[in-house]
């Protein structure tokens, strides 16, 4: 998971703390989707607002433009569920000592975000795998996106003719109804409103599935044999440690980080579990 690793699309890395890895994650062997409502970016959190438009000449006075808004919005999101990871960053080069300020597992604003200010862990998974899970549990009966986020900065001024994910075409809502509008709508914008995000976001390096679910009923997935690691942080106390290893059986890969003035680095050989 460390040494000569060249493949930067191989693993990927969930943030996360101690409590919820050892109750629940590790525990139960299985991850949460999220509502996407659920994240802490405000597009994805706030209902979005849509403009109305036309090609064919209609009178936009006599439709409601926050009613449509809100009912394309909560038809997008209501219950749409999602996963998300971090990936190393491109190009890794096999040599451990380059490579560790690109790597998933060793982002200290994540660390300190998501981790619980680095007493957490960083679960490691092998991206195939984890991907033919989903397919497998999830695929069969949801509609399921995935991918890198891309990280854009999109002004408020937008060019109607090109940037239409904000815009609700009443032409096509007239001839096709609201049902498959909206199904229409999501399939030829899906990248642009839920695999977009702002360049602030970008060193996150995100990967992300999207489930779009039937229900508000919680949805997991068994992540089996996709757990390839568990990366410790500077500060994840020495009984979670133990109590980690106990639930995960010693069949994975086990690494401890450990800041050195400036620089992060493992710490090989000096495990205390």
């Amino acid at each position: 998971m460390i040494i000569g690793i060249n493949d930067h699309d191989k693993y990927l890395y969930h943030y996360t703390s101690t409590e919820t890895a050892i109750n629940f994650i590790l525990k139960d062997h299985t991850l949460r989707f999220s509502p996407y409502t659920g994240t802490n970016d405000p597009k994805e959190s706030k209902n979005w607002v849509f403009d109305v438009g036309t090609n064919e000449n209609r009178d936009l006075g006599i439709y409601n433009s926050a009613e449509l808004s809100e009912w394309l919005s909560k038809e997008l999101k209501q219950n749409t569920r999602l996963i998300c990871f971090s990936r190393d960053t491109p190009h890794l080069t096999g040599n451990h000592l380059a490579d560790i300020f690109s790597r998933g597992f060793c982002k200290p604003r994540m660390w300190a975000q998501y981790a619980n200010r680095h007493t957490g862990v960083c679960l490691v998974f092998n991206k195939q795998a984890l991907h033919e899970k989903i397919t497998s549990q999830i695929g069969t009966t949801r509609d399921v996106m995935s991918g890198a986020v891309k990280y854009i900065d999109r002004g408020i001024v937008k060019d109607l003719w090109k940037d239409q994910e904000y815009l609700i075409n009443v032409d096509e809502l007239e001839h096709r109804g609201k049902t498959q509008y909206a199904i229409d709508h999501l399939q030829t914008h899906y990248k642009k409103l839920f695999f977009e995000k702002m360049t602030d976001w970008k060193d996150e390096s995100e990967w992300r599935w999207v489930v779009l679910c039937d229900s508000d009923e919680p949805l997991y997935l068994s992540f089996g044999g996709a757990l390839s690691g568990i990366v410790f942080g500077e500060d994840t106390n020495k009984e979670d440690k133990f109590k980690i290893v106990k639930l995960t059986k010693g069949q994975i890969f086990y690494q401890s980080l450990k800041w050195k003035n400036c620089s992060p680095w493992y710490d090989f050989g000096r495990q205390d579990y």
